[in-house]
C-alpha cells in the first residue's frame, strides 16, 4: 500500500473520532503487533526514523532485525522529541511519538516502565501493551526493531484536548517462538493509532487510543 493510499485510509477511520471508536473504552480496538505480519516488506519510503533499534548495532544481524544488538538497547531519549512539554498540538504529537518508542522499546527489553508515565489508568489499550510487554506469553523479548514515520493527523475531539492519528511502520525483526528461545523474522507491517490526549500537570497524557494494521507498503 502506498503512503499516500495509507493515509487515505487512515483518514478514513480518523473520521469518526476517538470517542466513537471507544465509547465506553470496552469497545477500544488493539491488534497486538506480533498477531499481524506483512507478506511483503516495506522499503520504508525514506521517512525519519522514530526509534533507531540502538543506532550502532554490530553486524548485519542487527541490522535485518536480529536479537544480537537488542540486551543493550538504549531507550529512546526525550531530547529527540522537543516540545513534549509545551502545551502545543506539536507537544501532542511529540508524546505520541514518544509514548510508541518507549512502547517497541520496551518489546525488545521487556520494560514496560518507560511508556506507563505517559498514559493514565482510563487508557486501556496501553494497559494492553504493557502486559503483552512486561509479562509475554513467550517470557523471551523481540529482536531489535526500527520504527519509521508516515505521518500525524490531527482530529477534532469533543472529549480530549487533542486527537492525534499517527501512522508509522514496524520494521523487520525477529519475534520469539516460544520460551525455548526459538526466533522467527516478522516481515514489516504498517499501522495507525489514533490517541486522545489531555494537558494536565504541565504534561500531555495519554487517555485513550484505537490501534490497529492498516495494511501493507
Amino acid at each position: 500500500m502506498s503512503r499516500r493510499l495509507l493515509a487515505a485510509v487512515a483518514t478514513a477511520a480518523l473520521t469518526c473520532g476517538i470517542s466513537a471508536c471507544t465509547e465506553g473504552q470496552e469497545s477500544a480496538r488493539t491488534d497486538p503487533p506480533a498477531d499481524v505480519v506483512a507478506d511483503a516488506p516495506s522499503d520504508g519510503g525514506g521517512e525519519s526514523p522514530v526509534s533507531d533499534g540502538g543506532g550502532d548495532a554490530e553486524g548485519a544481524d542487527a541490522a535485518d532485525g536480529s536479537t544480537s544488538a537488542a540486551a543493550d538497547l538504549p531507550a529512546p531519549d526525550p531530547a529527540d522529541f522537543p516540545g513534549m512539554d509545551e502545551s502545543t498540538p506539536e507537544g501532542a504529537e511529540q508524546t505520541v511519538r514518544f509514548y510508541f518508542a518507549n512502547a517497541f522499546w520496551g518489546y525488545q527489553t521487556m520494560d514496560a516502565s518507560r511508556a506507563a508515565v505517559l498514559y493514565s489508568d482510563s487508557c486501556e489499550a496501553c494497559q494492553e501493551f504493557a502486559t503483552q510487554i512486561s509479562d509475554p506469553p513467550t517470557g523471551v523479548p523481540w529482536g531489535v526493531v526500527e520504527l519509521k514515520d508516515f505521518g500525524v493527523t490531527h482530529v477534532e475531539s469533543d472529549n480530549f484536548d487533542h486527537e492525534i492519528g499517527y501512522i508509522f511502520n514496524v520494521g523487520r525483526h525477529e519475534e520469539p517462538t516460544g520460551p525455548s528461545g526459538g526466533m522467527e523474522m516478522v516481515e514489516p507491517v504498517d499501522y495507525t493509532a489514533v490517541v486522545g490526549l489531555n494537558w494536565f500537570d504541565g504534561k500531555w497524557r495519554i487517555e485513550a487510543m484505537s490501534f490497529g494494521g492498516s495494511g501493507h507498503a
